[in-house]
């Protein structure tokens, strides 16, 4: 697989999903250079035949999925594409056994470490466990939307690679991480635009102007990204600039140069 970076682009989407044909169209006509995750076998063929420019292919069995499909079944999507997951384990919004999902999960750690890949973390509910058995997988980890309050000394320990979700805005726990990241292990993701609005709309959410200003005026993906990286940079007391330009480092000198893709600094073609 091929990236060629663009010579500027002023965002980047670290997780998202295929979401409709007009976010993919406004990613390439922006230049948003987004890392667009499939979560089974169907999705990861859908995904890889909709291949664009800025829309850089990820692939992992779910945990959600894990009584659905075989981790073979994912095999040659996650042969085909440069970044593994999001994979991980799920005891909050998940019905799967454990010890399915744990099995699952390890099988594709391990296909990550011997493919030399780089892998996206889901870790809802089960953060403690699974910073417990990356140690045995040592690779390069980007745990994505991390809420809990608990367990981010040992991925921060591990090095792994955060990206901030929308809840940012009101969220302690996603807000306390944003302050604590190291500057370059620091990205920001949408999750998509319907996580985005749940993020907005949570029961828990509070009801103040700033959240009511986002959802108001949060019509794409740009504007998504933008609430969400003005809103880490106020937490670290940076320039919004100057953390968006760490944070294009961060994902494509940091992370993604852990995986098998060519970067170049001619104009984007897959």
């Amino acid at each position: 697989v091929i990236f060629i970076m663009p010579s500027h682009y002023p965002l980047i989407d670290a997780h998202t999903h295929l979401g409709s044909d007009s976010e993919r169209s406004e990613r390439q006509k922006k230049q948003i250079l987004s890392l667009v995750c499939a979560s089974t076998p169907p999705e990861a063929e859908a995904l890889l035949k909709t291949a664009k420019p800025y829309l850089l292919p990820t692939a992992g069995l779910h945990p959600w999925q894990a009584a659905s499909y075989f981790v073979n079944d994912m095999l040659p999507y996650l042969t085909a594409c440069p970044v593994i997951g999001e994979i991980g384990m799920d005891s909050i919004w998940c019905d799967v056994p454990l010890d399915r999902q744990e099995e699952v999960f390890r099988a594709q750690l391990a296909i990550a470490c011997q493919m030399k890949k780089p892998v996206i973390l889901h870790t809802k509910g089960e953060e403690d466990r699974i910073a417990s058995i990356l140690p045995e997988y040592p690779n390069t980890y980007l745990v994505h939307w991390y809420s809990c309050e608990e367990y981010q000394d040992q991925y921060l320990a591990l090095g792994c690679y955060f990206s901030i979700g929308p809840d940012v805005l009101w969220n302690p726990p996603v807000r306390t991480l944003a302050a604590r990241v190291p500057q370059n292990r620091i990205l920001i993701e949408t999750d998509g635009m319907g996580a985005v609005k749940w993020a907005y709309e949570a029961p828990e959410a509070p009801k103040n102007s700033q959240l009511a200003d986002a959802r108001e005026n949060t019509k794409n993906v740009e504007d998504a990204l933008t609430h969400t990286l003005l809103e880490t940079a106020a937490i670290r007391q940076t320039e919004p600039g100057i953390l968006a330009k760490q944070i294009q480092k961060n994902l494509i000198w940091g992370f993604l140069s852990a995986s098998n893709l060519q970067i170049r600094s001619d104009p984007i073609l897959f």
